[in-house]
């Protein structure tokens, strides 16, 4: 009866109350390493992420793990400034998923932290030094393009190079461009297969021509067999798969990424990343 008499009295004193439940029981959760509490994160929205702070500064890496995927679930504008802050943590995980967050939480405006953020990751592993560039690139910061081609020299890792050229190619420049057409020209079997990776992330019709010596080859390149079936996809069939998925054009056969394609239904394909441009 007191609970419904300042309900009735009090809406707003009942909100507060049920915050404070629902905060209480956040905190819980995470103190418990239980990943519900993204789910309840997400609940929240971006109301969650300055009741993150001090889990984000945890010694128990899992909590700073946790804690990061419960400001990428809540989301709102406080929350590519911490991701970026946690690309400097310890812990390799802690960085992957802040990484994954900011592409979920794309940080528009904050491009001089991301080249910071890239020149402070210069003895840890390459993956975020990889992907920043892509991040740019998706972010569509011409403003980052001169620094990125400034650092192209900077670090030799294969890895980050891809990264560089993948992310500057997105950007428009045309010698980061000239430079993917020769890796999948000089590619081979599995090779090609990483290769693919960064073409699914161009995603754009004029990476389509690019893919024509692809599509002349028959090595094989993915194995998806299982214990019941054998599947192997060779280097021709992954280029099909973006010819289509890409340029969203009508072909007379469907995507099957679990197939080879047919000698013909390659020509057709062939036919059309050719005319790409033209």
């Amino acid at each position: 009866m007191a609970a419904m008499l300042i309900s009735a009295a009090d809406p707003q004193a009942t909100s507060r109350a049920k915050g404070q439940t629902s905060m209480s029981q956040f905190d819980q959760l995470i103190q418990a390493k239980d990943w519900d509490a993204v789910d309840l994160a997400r609940q929240a929205g971006p109301a969650a992420v300055p009741h993150l702070e001090s889990y984000l500064r945890s010694e128990d890496h899992l909590v700073r793990l946790l804690a990061v995927d419960c400001a990428v679930a809540a989301g709102g504008p406080q929350v590519p400034a911490i991701l970026i802050r946690m690309l400097a943590d310890a812990n390799e995980q802690v960085r992957i998923d802040a990484i994954n967050g900011l592409k979920q939480n794309l940080p528009l405006g904050h491009d001089a932290e991301l080249i910071a953020a890239w020149d402070r990751n210069s003895s840890r592993d390459g993956f975020v030094r990889q992907q920043l560039p892509m991040i740019l690139g998706l972010m569509r910061s011409q403003n980052a393009l001169y620094a990125l081609r400034q650092r192209m020299a900077w670090d030799p890792r294969e890895e980050v190079q891809e990264g560089m050229v993948a992310g500057a190619a997105k950007l428009g420049d045309p010698q980061a461009r000239e430079t993917l057409a020769a890796m999948l020209r000089d590619a081979r079997g599995k090779r090609t297969a990483e290769l693919m990776e960064f073409v699914k992330y161009e995603d754009e019709s004029w990476v389509i021509p690019l893919l024509v010596p692809v599509l002349g080859r028959r090595d094989m390149a993915v194995d998806l067999s299982t214990h019941r079936h054998e599947i192997h996809r060779r280097e021709c069939d992954l280029a099909v798969d973006e010819v289509l998925r890409i340029s969203r054009a009508p072909f007379s056969f469907q995507i099957d990424q679990m197939a080879q394609y047919r000698d013909d239904q390659i020509a057709e394909a062939l036919r059309y990343a050719s005319s790409v441009g033209r």
